[in-house]
């Protein structure tokens, strides 16, 4: 399958550059709100500033309200300098002043104005596009418990925040734009420039792992620590373990091709060396049937040898046939393997005599030979083999094998590495691959083989494996069920 590029529109850095924008416009946005709010505010509060000046202006009279018989050109003058049409102060304690009269078509009550109405008042006096006058009615800047209410006309109040508005919006569109700049450059710097470099190595590295150089941290991003070097970090690990393991499976490939091509030469070669093991073997001379015993013993080795070898170097291992299983009979009959080996070795079964599995019979009867023989061959005296049904969230899924003996145990420095190809448990004369083949047949059927525990007082090995093909049983599942579906080998 090819990989291939996002479309242009589709791209994280078109992506973030739209966040970008549309974090930065909504943010200039609430901010040309607030502060035409508070244009609008501040403007009336000048006003009504203006009108209590002018109307402190008006010579004092008796009889309950400031004379307004004044000269009518000082009272246009005064409400002029105001920029109101009327004004109207009430003080505790004093007469009410009035300053012109006239008739308003639309109340504004200051004092109880909200945020909300602030902002919805000032959409409104932007958009009005007529002229109306407007009563507003305050408490006085200099004594709040005074109120005030002057007369105005609303166009003189839309025309200066149109003119205000064009001012905050085309200074605060040059703050964004330089912030949005910056913002967007840092985000292309740490995160898009480093998400292109590490897709762009996994596309090459997919393309031609053997020969594509790992990728190296330090170009991905200028911060050390942050969260995109850590992912450079574990991808550029990730890719040298492949290269290894790819190195490592080609050799074995390589090695496998060989030794098939020349197994048989190698067969034809020991031939004339078993007959002649056989023919030392009868002779009458103890010492010449010692010899030809060891003859017989090294052939039968060096034969075993090429025969593990092909085993896990087979590239693509034959799929498992999965039949029904009695596992008890199963370790009846693989028990004679470990006999063979230390005819005094006890062998309990404790397998459930009805309890049947699905597995391979060639591959499961190759698994647990293999355990068997190496407990025998490890000098144990003693082996042990239970089964038990294993939960999963409602379900019983697989069954578990415990394959337990009582002998030495097994190195400390192997037990890490036991699966390996190779890696040989301590037996003199091992080849390595007995563990590692019966791990690569456990897991083609689905399951998997560890190592338990090993010390002084024996080692422990434990195979799960699924009870049926797709892994799932009922949870309640009895022998008589088992039984009752279907016939078991």
């Amino acid at each position: 399958m090819s990989s291939r590029s996002p479309a242009s529109r589709h791209s994280l850095s078109r992506r973030v550059l739209g966040l970008t924008l549309i974090v930065m416009l909504l943010t200039e946005a609430m901010l040309f709100v607030a502060v035409i709010t508070r244009e609008r505010r501040d403007w009336l509060d000048q006003r009504i500033l203006a009108a209590q000046i002018a109307a402190r202006a008006l010579p004092p009279a008796p009889g309950g309200f400031a004379a307004v018989a004044m000269d009518r050109a000082v009272r246009e003058d005064l409400l002029r300098l105001a920029g109101v049409v009327a004004v109207r102060v009430q003080e505790p304690g004093r007469p009410m002043v009035v300053l012109g009269q006239t008739q308003a078509t639309a109340l504004l009550d200051l004092r109880r104005e909200t945020a909300l109405g602030g902002v919805v008042g000032s959409v409104e006096a932007l958009l009005r596009s007529g002229d109306r006058l407007l009563l507003v009615m305050a408490s006085s800047p200099k004594q709040p418990s005074s109120v005030l209410s002057v007369v105005l006309h609303d166009r003189a109040l839309g025309t200066y925040l149109r003119v205000q508005a064009r001012g905050i919006a085309l200074s605060g569109l040059a703050v964004a734009a330089v912030t949005g700049g910056l913002v967007y450059s840092l985000l292309l710097l740490l995160l898009v420039r480093p998400m292109r470099r590490i897709t762009g190595s996994i596309v090459a590295f997919r393309a031609d792992p053997e020969r594509t150089p790992p990728l190296d941290p330090r170009q991905i991003t200028p911060l050390a620590g942050d969260e995109m070097a850590l992912a450079g970090q574990e991808l550029a690990a990730m890719q040298r373990e492949l290269r290894a393991a790819l190195w490592r499976n080609a050799r074995l490939a390589a090695l496998g091709t060989a030794v098939a091509k020349v197994s048989h030469d190698i067969r034809g070669a020991l031939s004339p060396a078993l007959l002649a093991a056989e023919r030392l073997q009868a002779n009458a001379d103890p010492a010449v049937r010692r010899a030809g015993d060891l003859v017989a013993r090294t052939v039968e080795r060096a034969t075993e040898l090429v025969r593990h070898t092909l085993d896990f170097a087979r590239e693509v291992p034959a799929p498992p046939e999965r039949v029904r299983l009695r596992l008890h009979a199963l370790v009846e009959e693989t028990a004679d393997q470990a006999r063979a080996v230390n005819p005094a070795i006890v062998i309990d079964n404790a397998v459930p005599d009805g309890l049947v599995i699905l597995a391979d019979r060639s591959g499961i009867t190759r698994v647990l030979g293999n355990l068997m023989r190496n407990a025998a061959q490890a000098g144990a005296n003693r082996l042990r083999i239970a089964a038990t049904l294993g939960n999963a969230v409602q379900t019983i899924d697989h069954v578990a094998i415990s394959i337990a003996d009582d002998g030495p145990g097994l190195p400390e420095a192997v037990r890490h590495d036991l699966f390996r190809p190779f890696v040989n448990g301590g037996r003199p004369g091992g080849t390595g691959l007995g563990l590692a083949i019966t791990r690569d047949l456990v897991r083609a059927q689905g399951g998997d083989v560890t190592l338990v525990q090993s010390g002084p007082t024996g080692t422990e090995f434990r195979i799960a494996l699924p009870l049926q093909a797709d892994g799932r049983l009922t949870q309640g599942v009895t022998r008589e069920v088992a039984d009752a579906a279907g016939p078991a080998v």
